[in-house]
């Protein structure tokens, strides 16, 4: 009895997209001369596919293949780790001032370095 009950309600939440579906009078955004341009666009397309050779269409898949791997590949370096993208010309600045100039030795605690900061400050 379950079994049915379930079954029926199943049904019954099937049936509305369906009919949504089938009743689905939707105009096209399309005029009737780009649908033609669209139809001959494909249907000479068909036809160069039909006249390709085996291993011409296995290279075509191939190269198909090449482009959508590359795509796939530049998405995925993009979403992986954008921080590394994004930010790198804060990172080549962060880099550079970390890398900065280095100051002589021993020169930064002695009074010639004390009188120049104090010129340097104006006093």
């Amino acid at each position: 009895m379950n079994r049915a009950l379930a079954l029926v309600v199943a049904g019954t939440l099937s049936l509305p997209p369906i009919f949504a579906f089938a009743d689905d009078q939707t105009p096209s955004g399309y005029t009737k001369e780009v649908q033609e341009k669209e139809k001959k666009q494909a249907d000479a397309k068909k036809a160069a596919t039909a006249k390709m050779t085996p291993e011409q269409k296995a290279a075509a898949k191939k190269a198909r293949q090449a482009k959508a791997q590359k795509d796939q590949d530049t998405i995925d370096k993009m979403t992986q780790n954008p921080g590394d993208a994004r930010n790198m010309s804060i990172n080549k600045s962060a880099e550079t001032s970390k890398a900065g100039p280095t100051p002589q030795r021993d020169y930064l605690n002695t009074p010639e370095a004390e009188q120049k900061l104090m010129k340097q400050h104006g006093q």
